[in-house]
């Protein structure tokens, strides 16, 4: 696959120990919502065991001029360097790769089960299907701990009221008293709650490989046939 140097236009913090990073766009470059990317750090000031490459959904959607990653700030030397870098830095971007992608068939729902920064690959397919009005239905499950850790979490309750087939379903394990939606974690009893007719979407989880294991366990002994699941996960960098 082709490598690209795409140019650092913006970065920002949205939410806790979460950064936004925004690169320009390669001329002709297409994707589908959901894909991800490498993007190799170039004569990086520390290095350490993990290399200088890491793969990152694409947050952006194929329509938008800009290329958009959102990572979780952790200890690694990559995310340290990159988390570091001026505006107007390159980076090395080769891709788009994988199938983590929504099925063809909009007239079968799709459940989205998200914990952390497993959001972006769902929050890129969820602005195209808004973007393009899309009749297909699809839930979101999202766990964090607190609100103030979910990132997106105002853009996707304005999403909801802008696609009338996007049903929202933000999960706080530890929130405050402010918080009135839905707390602990995202369980077969929640779902069932949501999704009347648990045998008929096609069931997609991304997040810690931990979360992965566990949601998808929960799905296959409510029954879910382990064609309609599909997974990813964020082992962290």
């Amino acid at each position: 696959m082709p490598i690209h140097k795409l140019k650092l236009l913006n970065k920002c913090q949205i939410a806790r120990n979460t950064v936004e990073y925004v690169f320009e766009k390669p001329a002709g470059l297409d994707y589908i919502p959901g894909q991800y990317a490498g993007f190799t750090l170039i004569n990086p000031a520390e290095t350490d065991a993990g290399g200088i490459t890491r793969r990152f959904s694409l947050v952006s959607t194929p329509d938008e001029n800009y290329i958009t990653i959102a990572m979780r700030i952790q200890t690694s030397a990559y995310k340290r360097v990159l988390n570091s870098l001026p505006i107007g830095s390159e980076i090395k971007f080769a891709g788009p790769s994988g199938n983590f992608t929504l099925h063809a068939d909009t007239t079968v729902p799709a459940v989205f089960i998200a914990g952390g920064i497993g959001i972006t690959p769902f929050y890129s397919m969820i602005k195209y299907a808004a973007q393009h009005r899309s009749q297909q239905k699809i839930i979101l499950f999202y766990g964090n701990q607190t609100p103030d850790d979910a990132a997106y979490l105002e853009d996707l309750h304005s999403l909801q009221s802008q696609n009338p087939n996007f049903t929202f379903v933000p999960v706080m394990a530890n929130p405050d008293d402010k918080w009135h939606g839905e707390t602990g974690f995202i369980t077969h009893t929640l779902i069932k709650k949501i999704i009347p007719d648990i045998d008929i979407p096609v069931y997609y989880i991304c997040g810690s490989p931990a979360m992965v294991t566990a949601l998808q366990e929960t799905l296959v002994e409510m029954g879910i046939n382990e064609d309609k699941i599909r997974i990813e996960d964020f082992p962290g960098y």
